[in-house]
């Protein structure tokens, strides 16, 4: 790396990341001030355990708004870099648009390994960690709803009224079907599920089994089971599908579609993962004619205005066709990459009109 390619990642790099922090100190502001409503005087959720909640969730926000905080931060880099012509400099010293555009891209490389980090490990932990924290916190269970959650197993349709955690359950139904009469041939209510060395631990069951002429009940203290619903199925099934790992995904959407279950949530914020991070690639590329071209003279306010539409225009269309895939029926991939592509083009029609 030569002297000037230093030069160029330092100036970048040094107001992305300024950027970056502005924008997660904004979110995480307007974020704590929804958690005001949760304060709750009689349980342990007041501000110190709301702002503790917050700062679970920057990683989360640091992932999301890392393609905006790349266009307004290079914006800015390379913009100040024009505004006192060293660019020009630059070009005169014999390096081309295409070689500067070329070395903020190689930064952009680095980028797009520390967003896969944050996305991969470190955000979906932190998500975990704020959901649990807060509802022990509120001293309230962890539920998809208030009629509690539904997992397919097999035959099998469980529901649980109760989340405590992924190792403790409460009121928990198995409704056991016959798939060759096609009718329910059991159902199964257990007061209490614990998780404990690889096994559930059934308490209080009562058992009624469905025969062809009569409806036998039982009830047995405890039973251990060993084929249960795992813990990590349990812990998928009360997040958001953005809140997962792409590996976590790829086990839930497995899950889904072996039990003939709707993936397609899931399967989109599967492929999310691997284009929000190269969003951060396209976003250099967007910003680059946008400097060089017609705005090379604008000032620091006009570039961060302009990167602001862009990136709430890339923000827009990801929501749009993701929804989109979800009510029509697109191919989630298709949801994925559709945005990425068309900011791709726009940044390579733009940057072929630089002169």
């Amino acid at each position: 790396m030569n002297l000037l390619e230093r030069y160029i990642w330092k100036s970048v790099a040094l107001s992305i990341v300024g950027t970056w922090f502005l924008l997660t100190l904004l979110v995480a502001f307007f974020a704590f001030l929804g958690e005001l409503g949760d304060i709750d005087p009689n349980t342990n959720y007041g501000t110190i355990q709301a702002l503790i909640y917050i700062a679970y969730g920057i990683p989360k926000t640091l992932y999301e708004f890392f393609p905006t905080a790349t266009l307004i931060g290079t914006l800015l880099g390379l913009g100040s870099l024009s505004t006192t012509h060293e660019l020009t400099a630059m070009r005169a010293a014999g390096l081309s648009i295409g070689q500067i555009v070329g070395i903020t891209l190689r930064l952009g490389l680095v980028l797009v390994v520390i967003t896969i980090i944050l996305g991969e490990w470190i955000t979906p932990k932190a998500n975990i960690a704020a959901q649990t924290f807060k509802s022990e916190q509120l001293q309230q269970k962890v539920a998809v709803n208030a009629k509690g959650i539904w997992v397919k197993q097999g035959a099998q349709m469980v529901r649980i009224q109760q989340v405590w955690s992924t190792d403790l359950l409460e009121g928990v139904t198995i409704y056991s079907i016959d798939l060759a009469k096609g009718q329910l041939s059991q159902i199964e209510t257990i007061a209490k599920a614990s998780y404990q060395q690889g096994v559930w631990q059934f308490q209080d069951i009562h058992t009624q089994l469905f025969k062809t002429d009569a409806v036998e009940y039982s009830q047995t203290p405890e039973r251990q089971v060993s084929n249960f619903i795992s813990p990590d199925t349990l812990t998928i099934a009360t997040l958001r599908p953005q809140q997962l790992a792409a590996t976590e995904l790829a086990d839930f959407i497995a899950h889904q579609q072996a039990n003939d279950l709707n993936s397609a949530p899931y399967e989109l914020a599967y492929w999310t993962h691997f284009t929000n991070p190269f969003a951060t690639l396209v976003m250099i590329l967007l910003a680059a004619p946008l400097v060089f071209g017609s705005q090379r003279s604008a000032g620091t306010g006009q570039r961060v205005f302009i990167g602001i539409l862009m990136g709430l225009g890339f923000y827009l269309l990801n929501r749009i066709a993701g929804n989109s895939s979800l009510v029509y029926g697109l191919p989630p991939l298709f949801a994925a990459v559709a945005p990425l592509l068309a900011f791709l083009l726009l940044g390579l029609l733009l940057l072929r009109r630089v002169r």
